[in-house]
């Protein structure tokens, strides 16, 4: 109850978990908000006139954030984009922390030599540029052969909606939580508790995953939070520059690129078709980093 009390105490806490929410209530109302073509199948963009039709039109009754080129709506895009920016962030975070804490925990337990070999091999990770990653994973998941066959691990990925973004920035985000973890198990593992707990006969397992893990993971949990909404920025930052193909909210900012400077050189121009989705991106990436703060204010110990 006390946790809840400093979480709401704050401001960072309640407008992330609000904001959070938005978006969690965009993802699971995006059926009905913007009703697909076919609700069987339903895809991340929409045509609401004629896609011959390349110059964007502002908001009108058919589409309240204007279309695109092509005639793209863009609302529907930026409702429907909420399910791909919470999949991809929930997902490559997920999978980070999951990595990250598995091997701190190990390697903070066993402490010694494998501890110090785990942590120069962490570094090694942290001193590998991203971008070099994805483009690594570019090169090995989607070769570039003129004419050749799709493989079946291209059509896997294919199928399952797996990016070398994604795979990339898994490969290279799981080295904060390691060292989060490591820290504080090698703290934590002489503490009177953990100590009674191995003298009454509790094996290797139960001690990390019952006592060790659980009062060292806080940290790990607020790094979560910020990494959702990064990583999905990350991925947006990366299609944009034409490194992988991404959600609908990166590949809108793409296709209309060339409409940004607009007539005369004036952006306002065509506003629309850039601005809303770079608005939810910020404000995706923003409501991640309030609830972390959030979070971290509830579950600092020094608070406790």
């Amino acid at each position: 109850m006390r946790m809840w009390r400093r979480f709401f105490g704050h401001w960072q806490g309640w407008l992330g978990l609000l904001l959070v929410g938005s978006f969690l209530a965009l993802a699971v109302f995006a059926p009905h908000l913007a009703p697909p073509s076919d609700p069987d199948h339903p895809s991340d963009f929409k045509v609401v006139g004629r896609k011959t039709d390349q110059i964007p039109h502002p908001p009108n009754d058919l589409s309240p954030l204007g279309t695109a080129s092509g005639q793209f709506d863009i609302f529907y895009s930026v409702v429907w984009g909420t399910r791909s920016a919470l999949r991809f962030g929930l997902i490559v975070a997920g999978s980070a922390a999951v990595m990250g804490v598995l091997v701190g925990a190990v390697s903070g337990y066993a402490g010694g030599r494998g501890s110090a070999l785990t942590l120069r091999f962490t570094d090694a990770f942290l001193a590998f540029p991203v971008i070099a990653g994805v483009w690594l994973f570019q090169s090995i998941m989607f070769p570039s052969a003129i004419g050749a066959d799709p493989t079946p691990l291209m059509a896997f990925l294919a199928e399952s909606n797996i990016t070398p973004v994604m795979v990339a920035l898994i490969a290279f985000s799981w080295m904060p939580y390691a060292r989060l973890i490591n820290t504080g198990i090698t703290r934590l593992k002489m503490a009177d508790f953990v100590l009674a707990s191995q003298s009454l006969g509790a094996g290797r397992r139960r001690l990390i995953f019952r006592h060790l893990v659980p009062n060292s993971i806080s940290p790990a949990i607020v790094l979560l939070a910020r990494d959702i909404g990064g990583m999905v920025i990350l991925e947006a930052a990366f299609v944009f520059i034409g490194l992988s193909s991404g959600g609908p909210w990166a590949e809108m900012l793409v296709n209309n690129r060339n409409w940004v400077i607009g007539i005369a050189g004036n952006p306002l121009t065509y506003w629309w078709v850039y601005l809303p989705p770079t608005i939810a991106l910020i404000l995706f990436g923003i409501s991640w980093n309030l609830l972390g703060d959030g979070l971290n204010d509830a579950l600092n110990p020094r608070d406790r």
